[in-house]
């Protein structure tokens, strides 16, 4: 019995996106970075030993003195002030910008000129676009087989470089042309396979992840709590069950949830119980890239911690 196309494809865009999502959140890098000098290891983290610039340019000294209290208060109860600096640079219009898939790319104003960093912004495919690959992948094929003899004397008669970049390398042109023949059939059967993810939906509100899953494995919850937490969840129970009230009163009930509230603005503040769901939501959604996420995590604050 063959698999219904629509299950087929909801089960494909699943891995699609979960690959896609693991490179946006920077899973595939190495954050401590080894390298060799002089016959010695050595090694160096990527975060940051100072508050990230966006919000040193966004906030006036008096509100970054309060920002730098409540990275104090995270510290005290646990984490490793550079780790918080890291998840902190996750919130900032650049790393948003390079998860919807902006990058830098070098561009060359005249002739002669230095490339110059310019933003571009690439669209994921479509399947449509897809479509079009596997066409023209099958169409190369076709002509690459039928005119097999012909390229094959021809390579030989030229004395022309056999392909490269293979791990099972080409003794002969006949070789090539098969190998050649057989990877196009699997990039046609790769772009039949495509399914769109929806990058938006993806990669929503995904900076908040870092810090929430940090805070919430190495700090002491209980040192996070402020003198007011009682009274304000009192309040907070008496108050209307609306997102606005909610938000009204318990920010000022958690230091995590004061110190995001201070970066991303009050529009944009989130209660204790709406991040919790947020990595919630993460964990039974990608249980994989969760425990990537929360082992690379650990691994800064080991290094911060030596």
């Amino acid at each position: 019995m063959s698999t219904p196309r629509s299950t087929t494809e909801r089960t494909n865009r699943k891995a699609i996106s979960e690959a896609l999502l693991a490179e946006k959140l920077g899973l595939n890098d190495s954050w401590i970075e080894r390298w060799e000098e002089n016959g010695a290891w050595r090694e160096e983290s990527c975060a940051p030993d100072q508050l990230p610039e966006f919000i040193r340019q966004k906030l006036n000294r008096g509100e970054l003195k309060e920002v730098e209290e409540k990275v104090d208060q995270l510290v005290a109860a646990g984490c490793q002030r550079s780790v918080v600096y890291f998840c902190l640079q996750q919130l900032s219009p650049a790393a948003e910008w390079s998860r919807s898939g902006g990058h830098l790319e070098g561009v060359q104003a005249q002739q002669g000129e230095e490339l110059a960093s310019q933003k571009q912004k690439r669209a994921i495919a479509t399947r449509e676009d897809m479509a079009t690959v596997a066409s023209n992948a099958r169409a190369a094929r076709k002509e690459i087989h039928r005119h097999k003899y012909e390229l094959s004397f021809t390579a030989e008669a030229l004395r022309c470089a056999l392909p490269v970049g293979f791990s099972t390398s080409a003794e002969n042109p006949e070789d090539a042309l098969l190998l050649l023949e057989s990877a196009l059939s699997w990039v046609a059967k790769l772009a039949d396979a495509y399914a769109t993810p929806m990058v938006s939906t993806l990669i929503k509100s995904k900076g908040l992840l870092y810090l929430a899953m940090y805070v919430g494995r190495h700090a002491d919850e209980r040192k996070l709590c402020g003198q007011r937490t009682d009274s304000v969840l009192a309040d907070s129970k008496k108050a209307s069950g609306d997102r606005r009230a909610r938000r009204t009163h318990l920010p000022a009930a958690n230091v995590l949830v004061n110190l995001l509230s201070m970066i991303m603005g009050a529009d944009q503040s989130w209660s204790p119980s709406e991040l919790k769901e947020k990595v919630k939501s993460f964990r039974q959604d990608y249980p994989r890239l969760y425990r990537l996420l929360e082992m690379k995590l650990a691994e800064l604050h080991k290094f911060a911690s030596r």
